[in-house]
């Protein structure tokens, strides 16, 4: 299914048809393209050319781009390959899928354990430095060839012997290091997954007093509660990820106030003042104890995300990772040489192993200390945003506000070649949907 940031970011004319027809041509469209595994880069070329005016032209105040003419009349299937081919070549974020993949075995599997154990045969997620790794690879090759062919006698050599024991003894204190900063890393990560719970039961509980106290007396402030509420889930997400582009709010903002959402300074304080002057009229008719309760949850999604982006800003301390990462270094370089008179070629692997270990461990602590990203063990962000945004969305429509919107899902993000081929192929049904106007 096509997300809703792709359906609502094209503008094709002053007049686009409406949503509940053009979807289902886009979804069919999509899958159809899907399929094909052929490729005609001449007709991708041609219907990419006549497709641009579409894509990049974005109505304005009822007019269009002097630049990009976009025809008033385009049949729908014509909109429908627009839709599909630009949801092909800008997938959706994608972030935490380790997570999902983890709930998945959890609740929709048998066999539990073997489950999680067949998790170790997979490649996806996991803290693989490939090219310190690599590097360190050749670097014990090295210095174990050298010394077993150009050292005489190297088994008994004393000078080898006695690096054992401090490798061993600066080993355990080099351990104790890293367990200490991935530990932190994920005190960080689950610091996050806390404060986007706390964000989530706040929207809801927003939704339940703009529903069940705001609404009898004031529909109109209960939905300006709500339609806010939605649009600081996204903000709040696309701040954190230091993202542009409010599209997928179309429909739920007006043109107005997307414009004045786009132009403020911080977004999500922008938000946050809104909803507060929502409140502060709603209360006017409400009871004292719920326009506090209002302002209260105002304020703890402030602080929340203020939270999350103390998270955000404040990596580990530069001082300590400089000293791990030396110290870490320094130690791995050391090692073949300490065990080479004790283990012969096999000093090879066993200190390429060991090497993973700690640089695996390292990995871990720099993709989970920062973890509202699009990294595999992030956070989730994208599907908890999204689960949030389709409920508040639905309660407008209880409100009799707007039409129910379907919220922002993500389609399956397609290979590079399954997207070129189905590209391809949605490049020649493309051409044969344009109108005679246009082909030319």
């Amino acid at each position: 299914m096509l997300g809703s940031s792709e359906r609502t970011s094209i503008g094709f004319s002053a007049t686009p048809p409406s949503r509940q027809f053009l979807t289902p041509i886009c979804i069919r469209t999509h899958a159809i393209a899907q399929s094909v595994m052929e490729e005609n880069k001449d007709a991708q070329a041609k219907a990419t050319k006549l497709l641009q005016p579409l894509l990049h032209s974005q109505p304005q105040n009822g007019t269009t781009s002097a630049d990009s003419e976009v025809p008033q009349h385009v049949p729908v299937t014509f909109r429908a390959a627009a839709f599909a081919l630009h949801a092909l070549q800008h997938p959706m974020p994608k972030g935490g899928e380790g997570v999902q993949r983890m709930v998945d075995a959890r609740e929709h599997g048998t066999g539990l354990t073997a489950k999680y154990w067949a998790f170790i045969f997979s490649l996806s997620g996991r803290a693989l430095p490939v090219w310190p790794l690599v590097f360190y690879s050749i670097y014990c090759a090295a210095a174990t060839a050298l010394i077993i062919l150009l050292v005489p006698n190297y088994q008994n050599l004393v000078e080898l012997k006695a690096l054992q024991f401090p490798i061993q003894t600066l080993g355990l204190a080099l351990f104790l290091l890293l367990t200490f900063r991935t530990n932190s890393s994920y005190d960080r990560w689950w610091e996050g997954r806390k404060l986007w719970d706390g964000i989530n039961s706040k929207c809801l509980d927003m939704q339940r007093m703009a529903l069940g106290w705001v609404a009898p007396k004031d529909r109109d402030s209960a939905s300006q509660l709500i339609r806010y509420t939605i649009a600081f889930t996204v903000a709040g997400k696309k701040y954190l990820r230091d993202e542009s582009g409010y599209e997928e709010l179309r429909g739920i903002l007006s043109d107005v106030e997307l414009h004045e959402l786009a132009s403020s300074h911080n977004i999500p304080f922008h938000v946050i003042l809104r909803l507060t002057e929502i409140a502060s009229t709603a209360s006017k008719v409400l009871p004292p104890a719920v326009a506090n309760g209002l302002d209260g949850v105002i304020r703890g999604l402030a602080q929340d995300l203020n939270s999350c982006m103390r998270i955000f800003t404040t990596p580990m301390p530069f001082a300590y990772i400089v000293h791990l990462r030396s110290f870490m270094v320094l130690w791995l370089l050391g090692l073949p040489f300490a065990f080479v008179v004790s283990l012969s070629w096999w000093n090879l692997i066993v200190c390429v192993v060991v090497g993973y270990e700690l640089l695996g461990f390292e990995e871990i602590g720099i993709e989970i200390e920062a973890p509202f990203g699009y990294d595999y063990n992030d956070i989730p962000v994208d599907k908890i945003t999204g689960d949030l945004f389709k409920q508040l969305a639905n309660s407008l429509k209880a409100l009799g506000a707007t039409e129910q919107h379907p919220g922002p899902d993500a389609p399956p993000r397609p290979t590079d070649a399954a997207a070129a081929a189905a590209t391809g192929s949605l490049a020649a049904s493309t051409l044969a949907a344009a109108p005679a106007n246009m082909a030319t």
